[in-house]
């Protein structure tokens, strides 16, 4: 496991009796919801924006972004991944913030994976009623959600005209988007930055022992898997690579995000060779939309932007 770096960690009898104490609630969870078929996922896209059907569910694939083909986004796009069981309407807030600093609806795209959401990516701190709670809570995993991921990028470069593109990932969509960039290599040009929040690259307590055996979610991102070991590679060398610039946004104090509750989880958000930022005592769902974290991932996609474009971004 990752340990700690730079902030103070929450451990001890406290953290360990909140991990174990939400385990068997997490398994009963699990084991209810994996099998369920999702509801389909609204679609808010410009017009000519192509039908796209996701490859678990074929289900037409859902989310929101563009103004028109061929339009200038004026800002290198960015696609809004969610996390398990939400969906693009997760990003909503984001989208209305990114909006309100001057940014255009053709570099705003996010994407629905796994059908409509049940509401479980609602923001204590900043509810949006857009999101209504009207889904099914279907569990979903990473390797099956890639192609999925892929097909949009591509589908969102071929619309806006921009090769590039960067990528902001919440909970389960960052480790969906790092392996859509590992099973796609050919991607990792065009891509200006990452922004991953909270991300369970390191392993996540919401997968307690056993529970591996019982979602494939689990399976992938409980710690010390093999999938996790591949996907971040020998002594980390994998988990960050240029051109693009890198940030985490997460917790890091092992108690409010319950996701990486205590010390072995607290850093697992972090990635090797990142500005590695900590909000500590934030909520998993916070962490995307609470308006200064946002404005904060906002202003570094806007530098990383700069600094490839400084001499022209074809």
């Amino acid at each position: 496991m990752r340990s700690p770096t730079n902030s103070a960690q929450a451990s001890g009898p406290r953290a360990t009796r909140a991990h174990w104490l939400l385990a068997p609630l997490l398994t009963l969870v699990i084991s209810g919801v994996q099998a369920q078929t999702p509801e389909p996922a609204d679609r808010d896209f410009a017009a000519g924006f192509p039908m796209l059907t996701d490859s678990e569910h074929a289900l037409p694939l859902g989310g929101f972004g563009g103004t028109h083909r061929g339009d200038p986004p004026g800002h290198v796009p960015v696609i809004f991944v969610h996390g398990n069981t939400g969906d693009a309407c997760n990003w909503r807030l984001v989208a209305d913030d990114f909006r309100a600093a001057g940014w255009s609806d053709q570099a705003l795209w996010a994407l629905s994976y796994n059908g409509r959401g049940a509401g479980l990516g609602a923001a204590k701190s900043r509810p949006d009623p857009r999101c209504e709670v009207t889904g099914v809570p279907a569990m979903t995993s990473n390797d099956i959600n890639v192609s999925d991921l892929y097909a949009f990028i591509e589908a969102v470069r071929d619309y806006t005209g921009s090769h590039l593109f960067s990528l902001v990932g919440h909970s389960l969509g960052v480790t969906v988007a790092r392996k859509t960039l590992k099973d796609h290599p050919q991607l990792r040009d065009d891509l200006v930055a990452f922004v991953g929040i909270a991300g369970g690259n390191d392993g996540t307590s919401l997968c307690p022992p056993g529970s591996e055996k019982i979602a494939k979610a689990c399976a992938e991102i409980g710690a010390n898997t093999p999938w996790l070991e591949a996907l971040n590679g020998p002594d980390g060398r994998d988990e960050t690579y240029g051109p693009a610039q890198w940030l985490t946004i997460y917790d890091g104090a092992g108690e409010a995000d319950k996701a990486f509750l205590g010390h072995d989880f607290a850093q697992s958000p972090a990635l090797a060779g990142a500005y590695n930022r900590q909000f500590p005592g934030t909520e998993h769902n916070d962490l995307r939309v609470r308006e200064d974290i946002v404005a904060t991932y906002r202003r570094f996609l806007e530098a990383a932007e700069t600094r490839r474009c400084d001499k022209g971004c074809d």
